[in-house]
C-alpha cells in the first residue's frame, strides 16, 4: 500500500513537470523565430519558410520546389512589383548582418515534421533556394557576391563547435551546378570583379568556383581574365590553373594561356610546381608540344637549388621554410606530374625524348634529363632511350659526375625508379662499348650505396646473373664492379657473401685474369669482412686444395691464383704501404701466421712439377709484395724460403762456365767489363735443357733442372722482396750489367742451314734474352744513379737489336712457337696456335695476306679508337723491310706486333726513361758518368718501342667517351695480354703519372718536328723531297704519331668529366702550355690555359709527315675542342683540317696514297672540317662547286686543284662524307615556330634553299659517277633529306608562302628537278638488279608521292591549288633513256607521280580546265604524259 501511495505521487509530479517544460520549450521556439515586418520576412513565410535568429537551422514546412513556386508566385503577385524585388533584397541584407544567421542560412534547411511531401528531412540551404528562383536570382547573386568584400582574411570569423567556419568558401558553394543562370555573363563579371577587391583566400575560393558557374559561352572571357591575373599573381597559380584545366577553350585561346603560363614558370613557388607542370602538359597539343617540353627543361633543374634554372628572392624565401621531406615530395610531385604527361600523350613522350637529344653540349645536361628518361623507361619506351643513352655517353654528355649528382642529392626520388635503374643499368652493361659499359657499371655502384639492403640485395644479385652469359665483356664488367664495391664497400657487402660465392660455379667460364680478380674478392670477403663474411671461409680452402692438388694445367693455376689471393687476404696489414720502413699496425696472431705459411708451402710443392705454374705463383706472389699491404712476417718468410735459389738456378761464374752446348754460343752485352765478379745468364744451355726435359714425360721430370721460362718471374719476385726489405736494390745490382750466353751471330746468320732443333734452341734463347732485358728494365728504370741510368738505356738498345736478330730466325722458323712470358692469359696452350699461324703466314711471303694480318693484329688498341695508328706501324715496317729488300733477297721480316702475347710486360714507371735522351742521332748525352767514347741516348728506334708499348697501355687503362666497341668474338680473348700489372693501377693513378711525363713526350714531339722542319727547309719549303722516306724520316714518322696517339688518349679519357679531376687536367694543360708561354697555371683560368694548350698543338700542323699523322693531330685538337666551351677551337680545328684536304699526301714511292686506310683517313678529315667549319652549307657549296668540275674534265688520274685530295679514286669518300653530313646538317634547320620572328624564318628559308641546291649538285653528280656505292648514297640519303624536308621544312613553306612566294617558287622548282633525277635513279637501279641499291627504291618512292601530296596540301592551304597539276612520269636510267618495260611503267604510274608548280598570279580559269583536261588524257593516253 504504501508503494503504490509513493507511485502516485511521483507519477502526478512528473506530469506537473512535463507541462511546465513543454511551455518552456515552446516559449523557446518562439524567442528562436526571425521575424519582422518586413516583404522578406512575410513573403518567406508566405512561401512555406521559418527563419531562425542564427542558433538552428531554417525550417521548411513544405518541398524547396514547391516553396520556390511559391516564392515566385508572391512576389510577382505583390502590388508594388518589380519595386518589392528590391525591398525583399533589403530584407535578406538585414537578415544576415548577423554572422551566425547568414552562417545557417548557408547550411541545409530542415523539413518541418508536419509536411509530409517533402523529399527528405535537409533540403537545400536559404541562399541556393533564394538564387534557385529566376525572379529574384541576379540580385540575390550580386547581393551575396558584394558581401564576399565584407570578409577580410583571419578576422570576423566565426567558430561553430569548435571548429573554425569559412563562410566565403561555404557562399561559393552555393553557386555551384545550378538548375539554371539566366544572365551569365553578368555573374562572370561580377565574379571577376570580386576577385580584384577581396582578400587572397577568398581569391582562391572564387577562382576554383568558376569553371562550375559559367557556361561555355563564357569560358573563353573568363580563361582571358584568369590569365592577365596569372601573370600579374604568382600566388594565384594553383586555383588559376585548376579553373583553366575545366574550362572549355579554343585552341588558340588555350596557346596564349599556356604562353603565358610558361613565362611564369621560371618564377613559380616551389610546392605549386607539379600543378603547373601538369596543367602544361596536360593541355598541349602534339603541334606545340616540342616548343613547351623544351621551355619546361630549360627552367626546370633537380639541382641543390631545385627546382628552378633561375630565382628569386622570393623564391628563395619559400624554398628555405621547406624542410627536406617536402622537397623531396614536391620532387616527387613534379615527377608523377610528367609521368602522367608522358603516360597519356605520344607527343609529350616523343617531345622528351627530342627535347634531350637536341641538348648538344654536355655541360648544358641536368639531372632532370636522367630522371625523365627512367620515366620514359618505365612507360614501355625502351628501346628509343636505351638508344638515346647510348649515343649521349659515346658524345661524352652523360657523365659519371651527373650520376652521382642525381643518386647523392636525390636518392629517395631515385629508388621511386629503382627497377627502371636496374634494369636500364643490366642493358647497358651489355654494352661491347667500355664508355658505356663504365655508366652502367657507375649505375650500379651510385645504386648499391644510396639504397637501402632490399636494393643491395637486388644489384648483387643481378651482378651475379651476368656471369652466366657467356660474354666475357659483360662477365669483366660484373665482376670489376663487385670487385669495387668490395674494395670500398667491404662491410655493406659482406652480407651479401653468399650470393657471391655462387660465381664460383662458373670457375670453367672464366679467364684467368677474372679467376684472379674473383678469388680476391671473395678471399678479401672471408677473412677481412667483421660483418659474417666468415661464413664462406671453409668453402674457398676446400676448393682451392682440391684445384692444387688437380693435375690438370688449367685446374692447378685457379688453385695457384686463389691460394695467394687468400694468402694476401689474411696477411693483409692496412697500415703499410710501399715505405718499408713504417711500422705495422699490430703482429700478426700465431695461428694466422702458420696458416698463411702453409698455404705457401702447399702451392710451392704442388707447383714444382709444372714450370708454367711455378712462374704464375712466382708472378702472382711478386704482385702481392710489391702492393705492400702483406705482414712483414710473410715477407721475410718468403725472401727466405722462395726467392734464395734464384741465383744457384741461373747464374754462372764466368771462369766456370761450361761451353758445352749443341748451339755454339758467345758472352754477349757485358756492361761490366771491370767488374771483380764476373758473372752471366747462361740461356743457351738452359734453354738446351727445358726443351730435353719437356720431351720426356711429366712422371720423370723432377723439376730439379731449372726453365728459363721462370727465370723473369723469379728475379721479379727477387727484386720486389729486396726492395721491401731493403728499400732499395743495392744487392741485386750486378745482375743489370752481367752478361748474358746467346747463340753466335755467325749461327744466327746460317739459321736456314740449321735443323728444327738448333732452330728452337736459337728462338727460345732469344725470346728469353728479351724477356729478361725487359724484367731488368723493369727493376732499374727508376734508379737515380747516372752509371745505372746509362745501362738502363744500353738494354733499351740491346733489346732493339736482339729484336732484329729475332725477327731474322723466325723469318726463317715459320713452325716454331714462342715460350711463354705471362701465365694468366691462355687458357690452354694450343691458344698459341693462332699468333704462330699470322706469323706463319707472314714468313711465307704473302705480301697482300701479310699487311692484312698486320693491320688486324695493329688493332689491338680498340678500345681507344686511334685508327691512324695501324699506318704508322705499317710505315715502320715498310721502313725496316725497305733496306734487307735491296741489300739481299731474303724474305721479308715478320711483324713482331704478332708476338706481343709471348714478351714480358714493361711497368708503367719504365717510362721515367723518356726523360732523357734525345730523339736524333746528332744528340749526344755526355753527362752520364761512363765512358767518353760511349754514346748513351734514346734513339729513334728506342723512342718507338716505348712509345708503342706506351701507347698500347695508355688505350688499356685510359677509357674515353669515343672508344670503339669491344668484339663478343672468342679470338679476342688474348685482348688483356700484357697487361696484368697495369690493370692493378687505377686509371686516376695512370693519368697522374702520364702527367708526370708530359714534359718529355713534349720534348720529343718537338724534336720530331724540329726533324721534319730541318728536312722542309733543306728542301727549300718542300714538304715531301728528299730525305722524306729515308728509314730513319719514317722511324720518326711514327714516333710524331705515337706520341700524339699519347696525348689524344690521355686528354679523352672520361675521368676528366669528373669534378675531382679537373685540377689534374688543369695541371697537364698548363705543361702544354708552358712550351709557349711562362705564365703561372694560378694566374690564368681554365679556359685560357685550354686555348694556349690548344695552340701547341697546332703548330705542329705545318711539319706532319704522313695523313696518319695528321688525323691524329687532328684528333688531339678535337680533344681539346671539346673542353671548350668556345666554337672558336673548333673553328680552328676545320681549319687545320681544310689544309690537310688541300694538301699532296704522297707514298714512299712518290704516288698518291690510296687504298682502304687512306681513303677511312681522308673520311675522318673531311667530316671534320664539315662537322666543325663556320658555314657548311657555304663549306659543302665550295666543295661541288670548284672541287669537283676538275674531275668531270680530267682523265682517270685527275684530281682537283682546289682540293689534291679529291681525286677519282677518292670521289666515292667525298661523295657519301658530303651526302651524310648534309642531312645531319638539315635536321639542325627547326621547324619554324609560331612566336618566332620574320627574320629568322627567311633566314631559315635561305638555309633550305642553299641545302637544296646542293641536293641538286650531289643527284646530278650520279651522272658521271654512276658507281654501285655512290648510286646507294644517293638512293638513301636522297630519301632521308625529303623526309626531313617533309617534317621541317614544307612547315617553313606554309608560312612563308604568302609573303615570299618567289622564293618558294624557286626551292620548289630545284626540288623538283632533283626529285626527278631520283626517280630515274629507281629505274635505274631495277635495271641493274641490285638487291641492295633495289631494296631503298619503294622507301623513296613512297617519301617522293609523299612529298606531291604535301605540296598539293600546302598550295590549297594558300589558296593557290590551281598552280598545281599532276602528271605521270616515265620510267628513265640515268642518261634519260626510257626504259621501255611495261610491267615497271604500270607500277610507277601510281607511284611515281609528280608535280609540276606553275605559280603566278594571272592564271585563268581557261588554263585550270587545261590541266584538268591534262589530267584526263594523262589517264587515259600514257604517250600524252608529263616528264620532268
Amino acid at each position: 500500500m504504501v508503494a503504490d501511495k509513493m507511485s502516485k505521487t511521483k507519477r502526478k509530479l512528473s506530469d506537473q513537470e512535463e507541462r511546465k517544460t513543454g511551455k518552456k520549450r515552446k516559449s523557446s521556439e518562439n524567442e528562436e523565430k526571425y521575424y519582422k515586418d518586413n516583404v522578406f520576412c512575410q513573403v518567406l513565410k508566405k512561401a512555406g519558410l521559418t527563419l531562425k535568429t542564427g542558433k538552428s537551422q531554417n525550417v521548411l514546412e513544405v518541398d524547396q520546389a514547391v516553396f520556390q513556386r511559391n516564392l515566385q508566385i508572391a512576389v510577382k503577385r505583390s502590388d508594388n512589383f518589380p519595386l518589392v524585388l528590391d525591398e525583399f533584397v533589403e530584407g535578406f541584407q538585414e537578415y544576415i548582418e548577423d554572422q551566425h544567421r547568414f552562417h545557417y542560412s548557408l547550411l541545409p534547411t530542415q523539413t518541418s515534421n508536419k509536411c509530409e511531401s517533402a523529399r527528405c528531412s535537409s533540403q537545400d540551404s536559404l541562399v541556393r533556394l533564394l538564387i534557385g528562383v529566376d525572379i529574384l536570382q541576379s540580385k540575390m547573386m550580386m547581393c551575396l557576391l558584394e558581401k564576399l568584400a565584407e570578409f577580410m582574411e583571419n578576422e570576423d570569423c566565426i567558430v561553430e563547435h569548435g571548429e573554425k567556419v569559412n563562410l566565403p568558401r561555404l557562399l561559393m558553394s552555393q553557386f555551384r551546378w545550378l538548375d539554371r543562370i539566366l544572365d551569365c555573363k553578368e555573374l562572370a563579371d561580377k565574379m571577376l570583379e570580386m576577385i580584384t577587391i577581396v582578400s587572397v583566400d577568398i581569391q582562391r575560393e572564387i577562382i576554383t568556383c568558376l569553371p562550375e558557374v559559367v557556361e561555355d559561352s563564357e569560358h573563353s572571357h573568363v580563361a582571358t581574365s584568369l590569365r592577365d591575373l596569372l601573370v600579374e599573381k604568382s600566388s594565384l597559380t594553383v586555383p588559376i590553373l585548376d579553373a583553366l584545366s575545366n574550362l572549355n577553350l579554343n585552341p588558340e585561346l588555350l596557346m596564349e594561356v599556356r604562353g603565358s603560363v610558361l613565362q611564369t614558370l621560371s618564377t613559380v613557388e616551389m610546392e605549386n610546381l607539379p600543378v603547373v607542370i601538369r596543367f602544361l602538359l596536360q593541355s598541349v597539343t602534339p603541334a606545340d608540344a616540342q616548343e613547351v617540353v623544351t621551355e619546361i627543361r630549360q627552367n626546370l633543374d633537380f639541382t641543390s637549388s631545385f627546382p628552378l634554372a633561375t630565382s628569386t628572392p622570393h623564391e628563395t624565401i619559400n624554398r628555405r621554410n621547406l624542410s627536406g621531406d617536402e622537397t623531396r615530395g614536391v620532387e616527387s610531385l613534379t615527377l608523377d606530374a610528367i609521368k602522367s604527361g608522358i603516360r597519356f600523350q605520344k607527343s609529350v613522350a616523343e617531345a622528351w625524348i627530342k627535347a634531350i637529344d637536341s641538348v648538344k653540349q654536355p655541360s648544358d645536361h641536368k639531372v632532370i634529363d636522367l630522371f625523365i628518361l627512367l620515366i620514359l623507361y618505365s612507360t614501355d619506351r625502351k628501346k628509343p632511350v636505351e638508344s638515346l643513352i647510348r649515343n649521349k655517353i659515346r658524345s661524352g654528355a652523360f657523365t659519371e659526375v651527373l650520376l652521382q649528382e642525381a643518386f647523392r642529392e636525390r636518392a629517395q626520388v631515385m629508388r621511386d625508379y629503382f627497377p627502371a635503374i636496374l634494369s636500364l643499368a643490366e642493358v647497358l652493361l651489355r654494352s661491347p662499348e667500355p664508355a658505356i659499359t663504365f655508366f652502367a657499371a657507375s649505375m650500379y655502384k651510385n645504386g648499391f650505396v644510396a639504397f637501402d639492403t632490399y636494393c643491395q640485395q637486388e644489384i648483387v644479385g643481378n651482378l651475379v646473373t651476368h656471369f652466366g652469359s657467356g660474354f666475357e665483356g659483360e662477365t669483366d664488367s660484373s665482376l670489376d664492379i663487385l670487385y669495387q664495391l668490395v674494395d670500398k664497400h667491404l662491410d655493406k657487402m659482406a652480407p651479401f657473401a653468399i650470393f657471391v660465392k655462387v660465381v664460383l660455379d662458373y670457375l670453367d667460364n672464366l679467364s684467368v685474369l677474372q679467376i684472379r680478380k674473383l678469388y680476391s674478392l671473395l678471399s678479401t670477403l672471408a677473412f677481412r669482412s667483421t660483418q659474417g663474411g666468415n661464413m664462406i671461409q671453409d668453402d674457398l680452402h676446400i676448393i682451392i686444395r682440391k684445384q692444387l692438388s688437380n693435375d690438370n694445367p688449367k685446374y692447378k693455376r685457379m688453385g695457384i691464383i686463389g691460394a695467394v689471393m687468400v694468402v694476401k687476404s689474411i696477411a693483409y696489414n692496412q697500415n703499410r704501404d710501399n715505405e718499408p720502413s713504417q711500422a705495422p699496425a699490430g703482429p700478426m696472431t700465431e695461428s694466422l701466421y702458420k696458416q698463411v705459411i702453409n698455404l705457401l708451402k702447399l702451392v710451392k710443392t704442388s707447383s714444382s712439377r709444372m714450370s708454367e705454374a711455378t712462374a704464375l705463383f712466382l708472378d702472382e706472389l711478386a704482385n702481392v709484395v710489391g702492393n705492400g699491404h702483406l705482414d712483414a712476417k710473410v715477407e721475410k718468410w718468403i725472401t727466405e724460403n722462395v726467392t734464395t735459389d734464384f741465383q744457384d738456378h741461373y747464374v754462372v761464374d764466368m771462369k766456370e762456365a761450361a761451353s758445352e752446348s749443341l748451339v755454339a754460343q758467345d758472352v754477349r752485352f757485358d756492361l761490366d767489363d771491370d767488374s771483380e765478379v764476373a758473372i752471366g745468364i747462361p740461356l743457351v744451355v738452359l734453354t738446351e735443357k727445358s726443351i730435353k726435359d719437356k720431351k720426356k714425360t711429366q712422371n720423370q721430370h723432377t723439376g730439379e733442372s731449372p726453365d728459363p721460362v721462370c727465370l723473369s718471374p723469379h728475379f721479379r719476385l727477387l727484386r720486389m722482396c729486396e726492395q721491401r726489405q731493403n728499400g732499395n736494390l743495392d744487392e741485386i745490382d750486378a745482375v743489370l750489367g752481367c752478361p748474358i750466353f746467346l747463340p753466335k751471330s755467325e749461327v744466327i746468320d746460317k739459321i736456314e742451314s740449321l735443323s728444327t732443333k738448333e732452330k728452337d734452341i736459337i728462338c727460345t734463347a732469344l725470346f728469353h734474352a728479351l724477356n729478361w732485358f725487359r724484367e731488368i728494365i723493369n727493376a732499374f728504370a727508376t734508379q737515380i744513379d747516372p752509371e745505372m741510368k746509362g745501362k738502363v738505356i744500353t738494354r733499351l738498345h740491346n733489346i732493339t737489336e736482339v729484336t732484329k736478330s729475332l725477327e731474322k730466325c723466325l723469318s726463317s722458323h715459320s713452325q716454331f712457337r714462342p715460350p711463354p712470358a705471362t701465365f694468366d692469359w691462355y687458357e690452354n696452350p694450343l691458344l698459341n696456335a693462332p699468333v704462330n699461324t699470322n706469323a706463319e703466314g707472314k714468313k711465307k711471303g704473302r705480301k697482300p695476306a701479310k699487311k692484312k694480318k698486320g693491320d688486324k693484329e695493329n688493332i689491338r688498341d680498340e678500345d681507344s679508337d686511334e685508327n691512324s695508328k695501324d699506318s704508322s706501324q705499317l710505315d715502320t715496317q715498310n721502313e725496316t723491310q725497305i733496306p734487307e729488300k735491296s741489300e739481299t733477297n731474303e724474305k721479308p721480316s715478320v711483324d713482331m706486333a704478332n708476338y706481343i702475347p709471348f714478351f714480358r710486360e714493361l711497368d708503367i714507371s719504365v717510362f721515367t726513361i723518356l726523360h732523357t735522351g734525345l730523339i736524333t742521332k746528332s744528340s749526344l748525352d755526355t753527362e752520364l758518368n761512363t765512358k767518353g767514347t760511349t754514346e748513351l741516348s734514346i734513339q729513334p728506334p728506342q723512342l718507338e718501342f716505348l712509345l708503342d708499348d706506351f701507347t698500347r697501355k695508355l688505350s688499356h687503362a685510359l677509357i674515353s667517351s669515343t672508344s670503339k666497341r669491344k668484339s663478343f668474338l672468342k679470338t679476342k680473348a688474348d685482348k688483356n695480354v700484357g697487361f696484368s700489372h697495369l690493370d692493378q693501377c687505377t686509371p686516376k693513378f695512370i693519368a697522374k703519372k702520364v702527367i708526370k711525363l708530359l714534359p718529355a713526350l713534349c720534348e720529343h714531339l718537338e724534336s720530331s718536328s724540329g726533324f721534319f722542319q730541318t728536312l722542309i727547309v733543306e728542301n727549300d719549303g718542300l714538304i715531301d723531297g728528299p730525305g722524306s722516306n729515308t728509314p730513319e724520316a719514317h722511324t720518326v714518322g711514327s714516333c710524331f704519331c705515337l706520341l700524339l696517339q699519347a696525348l689524344q688518349t690521355l686528354f679523352a679519357w672520361n675521368g676528366f668529366l669528373m669534378v675531382e679531376n679537373k685540377s689534374l687536367l688543369k695541371e697537364g694543360l698548363t705543361t702544354l702550355m708552358s712550351r709557349i708561354k711562362t705564365v703561372g697555371s694560378t694566374q690564368l683560368s681554365f679556359t685560357e690555359v685550354l686555348k694556349s694548350s690548344f695552340q701547341y698543338i697546332e703548330n705542329f700542323a705545318g711539319t706532319v709527315p704522313k695523313l696518319g699523322t695528321a688525323v691524329m693531330l687532328i684528333k688531339v685538337m678535337l680533344t681539346l675542342a671539346e673542353k671548350s666551351d668556345s666554337k672558336e677551337t673548333s673553328r680552328k680545328t676545320a681549319t687545320v683540317a681544310q689544309t690537310f684536304l688541300k694538301r699532296e699526301w704522297l707514298d714512299a714511292e712518290g704516288q698518291r696514297e690510296k687504298g682502304a686506310k687512306h681513303n677511312e683517313n681522308l673520311h675522318y678529315l673531311l667530316r671534320i672540317y664539315l662537322c666543325h667549319c663556320e658555314d657548311f652549307l657555304g663549306a659543302a657549296e665550295e666543295i661541288t662547286t670548284k672541287g669537283v668540275p676538275d674531275l668531270l674534265e680530267g682523265d682517270k688520274n685527275g684530281f682537283s686543284e682546289a682540293y689534291p685530295t679529291l681525286t677519282k679514286a677518292t670521289f666515292s669518300v667525298y661523295y657519301k662524307t658530303m651526302f651524310t653530313e648534309l642531312i645531319t646538317c638539315i635536321k639542325g634547320i627547326q621547324p619554324a615556330k609560331q612566336r618566332e620572328d620574320k627574320d629568322a624564318k627567311l633566314d631559315k628559308l635561305l638555309r633550305w634553299n642553299q641545302a637544296v641546291r646542293i641536293l641538286h649538285i650531289m643527284v646530278n653528280l650520279i651522272k658521271a659517277f654512276d658507281g654501285r656505292g655512290n648510286l646507294g648514297t644517293a638512293l638513301k640519303c636522297g630519301r632521308q633529306f625529303i623526309e626531313i624536308f617533309l617534317r621541317q621544312g614544307m612547315p617553313l613553306l606554309d608560312t612563308m608562302f604568302r609573303s615570299n612566294r618567289e622564293d618558294v617558287q624557286g626551292l620548289l622548282k630545284n626540288l623538283q628537278v632533283s626529285t626527278r633525277v631520283l626517280h630515274h635513279m629507281c629505274g635505274h637501279s631495277k635495271i641493274m638488279k641490285d638487291i641492295a641499291l633495289t631494296n631503298q627504291v619503294p622507301f623513296l618512292k613512297k617519301c617522293l608521292e609523299a612529298f606531291v601530296y604535301r605540296v598539293k596540301a600546302m598550295l590549297t592551304v594558300n589558296r593557290c591549288l590551281e598552280a598545281f597539276w599532276l602528271g605521270n612520269l616515265k620510267n628513265r636510267d640515268l642518261h634519260g633513256e626510257e626504259i621501255l618495260s611495261q610491267a615497271s611503267t604500270v607500277a610507277d604510274t601510281t607511284a611515281g607521280a609528280e608535280e609540276e608548280e606553275e605559280e603566278g598570279e594571272g592564271e585563268s580559269d581557261g588554263e585550270e580546265s587545261d590541266v584538268e583536261l591534262d589530267n584526263q588524257s594523262n589517264a587515259s593516253d600514257e604517250s600524252q604524259s608529263i616528264q620532268y
